[in-house]
């Protein structure tokens, strides 16, 4: 029976954020008082972990270092009890997870979308469904269910929910999709050709499974909508925007990485071209094991994906 999730979609939906702070900080965008507001969080950051001040005011050409892959985990939340609704008892399930990969090596950044279904070990639970082990032990044995199935260390993680999702789409005045097919969801009918989404329309086109591809289908417009925020960002958010859109992911989200990372992070991938902008899905099918429904990932795919993009070795 398919499932419809409360979705909480992503991802990189804050390194584009990330990205789009790189750009203003050192394109000119910004005034005054944006490098203000940059600069304050950078110091509070830095006073937050123990640095002082002085160090926190180090040049953006230090600051902007950035010489290591990165693997930072990115996972939406099922809080919603429904999409106008107020959010429910947790605990609650991860119903989008990306494994993003920044390489400044080779100029790159991957983004590896798993399904919430695929059957993995989660420690001191068994074989479940991935998406199960934030509902068990939050973002700690969400991170440690993915580095045992990838087989990678991850270095940091960012979650967010659809209330923090939805305002920050509209913070933006909407997002223009331009939707390949057709799609009904349960509240919506999405028809073919440009439209512009509000934070409300959004959520529903990329968190609804109710396709016959379910949820590989819903990490296609995922996916769709990732790359199209990229552009809206780059080419229409203004400085506030921006600010407004950092203030606002932090009420509501949990992330490990401070400012400076994230600053860190954005000059890294302010001149990231389209191309260097990877997706992929894991490999694998669906499939029902003792009545239930997983998606079971291809072992051979897993490991090509493993040594090629992150360059993991059996």
């Amino acid at each position: 029976m398919v499932k419809k999730s409360r979705f909480l979609y992503v991802v990189l939906l804050v390194l584009l954020i990330i990205v789009a702070i790189g750009f203003v900080y050192n394109t000119g965008w910004a005034k005054n008082s944006l490098q203000s507001f940059i600069v304050s969080q950078a110091g509070q950051s830095a006073v937050d972990t123990g640095a002082s001040l002085e160090q926190s005011k180090t040049p953006k050409s230090q600051i902007a270092q950035l010489k290591d892959p990165l693997n930072i985990l990115v996972v939406g939340i099922d809080k919603a009890s429904s999409i106008n609704g107020p959010p429910r008892p947790g605990p609650w399930r991860a119903d989008v997870i990306i494994l993003v990969q920044v390489d400044p090596d080779r100029e790159q950044v991957s983004l590896l979308s798993i399904p919430r279904d695929t059957r993995t070990s989660i420690p001191g639970h068994g074989m479940e469904k991935i998406a199960h082990a934030h509902a068990y032990g939050a973002m700690p044995l969400t991170v440690a269910a993915v580095e045992e199935l990838m087989g990678v260390r991850i270095d940091h993680y960012m979650s967010i929910d659809y209330v923090t999702f939805a305002r920050m789409v509209d913070i933006l005045g909407g997002i223009e999709i331009d939707v390949p097919r057709e799609t009904i969801t349960y509240h919506m009918h999405f028809k073919p050709g440009k439209q512009l989404m509000d934070g409300r329309q959004a959520y529903e086109y990329i968190h609804s499974r109710d396709e016959p591809q379910g949820d590989i289908a819903r990490i296609e417009r995922q996916q769709l909508f990732l790359r199209t925020l990229l552009e809206t960002v780059r080419e229409q958010a203004g400085g506030l925007d921006l600010a407004k859109m950092y203030l606002e992911y932090r009420k509501g989200s949990e992330i490990s990485l401070s400012f400076v990372d994230m600053l860190k992070l954005a000059l890294f991938t302010r001149e990231l071209k389209p191309d260097n902008l990877i997706m992929h899905t894991l490999p694998g099918k669906p499939d029902y094991i003792n009545g239930i429904s997983y998606w079971v990932a291809d072992q051979e795919g897993l490991e090509t994906l493993r040594f090629q993009l992150l360059k993991v070795e059996s």
